[in-house]
Formats: structure tokens, sequence, C-alpha cells
């Protein structure tokens, strides 16, 4: 039986595929490659625009992972459950565009990201807070303002609960 090795075109397919080994592991190893679109994101690895002020080492993580910090935190009744908020918020990407916002805004938490659900729980009338919303909570790889396996960023105060 002929192998590789003993092949009358043995050193030539060899040197060929050792070639090939090469340039094939030269392109793995470009670090600024963009993350795959069939991946979910993962805020503690990514960089944030400077705008947003996101700090990932100094804020909170919930056990599924919404990322949070807390601005002033506000008085009165606390967001608890997945029914009716009012909130004005900005939602971005992590390079700071805008994709969404809204200014006293009735919003039924039950209808929402579970990352929006999540993260909102626990907030008193008038407190604000940033969220950082893997895309696993947040739009997954769907398509639309967002773009596939985003994380995204919110600025949200909480105005009344209802």
């Amino acid at each position: 039986m002929r192998t590789l090795r003993n092949s009358r075109f043995g050193p030539a397919l060899r040197a060929l595929v050792a070639l090939t080994s090469i340039a094939s592991l030269t392109g793995c190893l470009s670090l600024d490659v963009e993350q795959p679109s069939d991946a979910p994101s993962d805020p503690a690895s990514e960089t944030f625009a400077p705008s947003l002020g996101v700090d990932i080492s100094t804020m909170q993580r919930t056990p599924s992972g919404v990322y949070y910090k807390n601005g002033p935190l506000g008085a009165g009744k606390a967001v608890s459950g997945l029914g009716t908020v009012i909130v004005s918020y900005i939602g971005y990407l992590k390079n700071g565009a805008i994709f969404q916002q809204g200014d006293n805004v009735q919003i039924v938490l039950a209808n929402e990201i579970v990352g929006l659900q999540e993260g909102l729980q626990g907030m008193l009338e008038g407190g604000e807070r940033l969220l950082v919303i893997p895309s696993a909570l947040a739009f997954g790889s769907s398509t639309g303002a967002v773009p596939p396996n985003s994380t995204v960023v919110y600025d949200i105060v909480v105005h009344s609960v209802p």
C-alpha cells in the first residue's frame, strides 16, 4: 500500500500540505476579527464606546448575565414582576449608536426582552440604571435594528410603577 511518505509525489505533496497548513493557521491568528454572528455575545470580553460609560469591572451582574450600575436610586414603589412601568430610555449598541429610545413610555415588562425584565427588577420610581445585556437575553440572532448577537446597553429611568 502506498502512503504519502513512500509515494513518488511524497516530498512535493508533503510540502504543499505543510504550506497550506501554515497559510490556514496564519489566517486564524488575526486578533481583530469580528465575532461570528452565530455566536452569542459576552459583555465581559467586549469593548464599549467611551461615551456609554460602561466599565464592566465596576458593574454588578445578575445570575443570568445582565450587568447593571445604579445611578440615582429614586424613591417610591419598586418594580416587581412583569407588570406595567413608565420609563424613559435610550438603547445603544456597544459602538454608541442609538437603536431605540422613548420618553415617558408605558411598557409591559412581560412583552419586553428578558434582559430588561430582569434588569429593571428592584428599581424604585425615579431611579436610573445602566444595563448591559448580552445577546442571549436581548435580541439574540434575530435581525432588525439590532445586528444579530449584539450586546445592547440601556440607560433607563423608571418614572412610575402604576
